[in-house]
């Protein structure tokens, strides 16, 4: 330090880290040398200090562990979006291998069908569109003129009949079923060989049937007898199941005898159907049918 009359009173730096150097190779020496002298100090500063070490590390680790969740919690994040989208994806071809199993179902049974109509050529058609009945009373499948479908030709599915086709376009067709309210269908009953008329009913098939009729008075059958078309139709192809008799009874006339007929054919639930791609040879002259 200087004053006003230019002396310096101050210790230049140079001495003091001079100094402050020789103290601590004193301090050293004085431990080395003095170890058991110093000992008592030194555990008491290392007591002193040990708890504070632990506690630093304590909460340093506390800070570390709480700073870690974060990165945890990121990391989870990512792995459950990553999870989702593999359960999406899972989901996805699960849903496309159901469907591929229910298609090859419908196929397997298409093509049981067409194995017990072997003397009939079909092909398969697929169901596009339908009334707003419920039921499948008239519904539209995807073949039509360009894939050789015409008027009259026979539908089949689920073992049985289901309806004609009434209407061909280039590449569509509607059929009409014979649940439909217009529909009749001359038919026999096989153990019998009574003839019969089968009749659509729509608000009758709510109860799970359509009408039999023209059933003669002294026809034997019974209940759960089997209704096949008939050779005698002029439309439909013969022997093709249509269903089962039952709740016989004399019509009002008392002249001949009426019942039920449960469809083999669900008419809530066509996907596909078969199509006889032949049509019937030689109309009768008798009784026609309205189809």
């Amino acid at each position: 330090m200087r004053r006003g009359n230019g002396q310096n009173y101050g210790v230049e730096p140079k001495y003091i880290l001079m100094l402050c150097s020789c103290l601590c190779i004193c301090l050293i020496f004085l431990s080395y040398k003095f170890s058991s002298v110093f000992e008592p100090l030194r555990n008491g500063i290392n007591a002193f200090i040990t708890p504070m070490q632990r506690g630093i590390t304590v909460v340093g680790e506390s800070v570390n562990d709480f700073f870690g969740k974060f990165d945890d919690v990121e990391r989870l994040k990512a792995e459950n979006e990553t999870l989702r989208e593999k359960i999406a994806e899972l989901e996805y071809a699960n849903d496309l291998l159901q469907t591929d199993l229910y298609d090859l179902e419908l196929y397997k049974q298409l093509l049981e069908l067409a194995e017990t109509y072997v003397d009939y050529p079909t092909v398969g058609a697929n169901i596009i569109a339908k009334d707003t009945s419920g039921y499948y009373a008239t519904f539209t499948i995807d073949k039509g003129s360009d894939q050789g479908m015409a008027v009259d030709m026979n539908v089949i599915a689920d073992n049985g009949l289901v309806g004609i086709i009434t209407e061909v376009g280039k590449n569509y067709a509607i059929v009409r079923s014979i649940i439909d309210d217009n529909s009749y269908v001359s038919a026999s009953i096989l153990k019998t060989s009574d003839n019969c008329i089968v009749s659509g009913n729509l608000e009758l098939l709510d109860t799970g049937f359509i009408e039999v009729r023209d059933i003669s008075i002294n026809s034997e059958v019974k209940n759960n007898y089997k209704v096949y078309t008939s050779s005698l139709s002029e439309k439909y192809l013969p022997d093709i199941l249509i269903g089962y008799i039952s709740n016989i009874q004399v019509e009002a006339d008392g002249l001949s005898r009426k019942g039920y007929l449960t469809p083999v054919v669900d008419f809530e639930h066509l996907n596909t159907v078969l199509v006889i791609t032949m049509l019937k040879e030689s109309p009768i002259t008798g009784e026609e049918e309205a189809n």
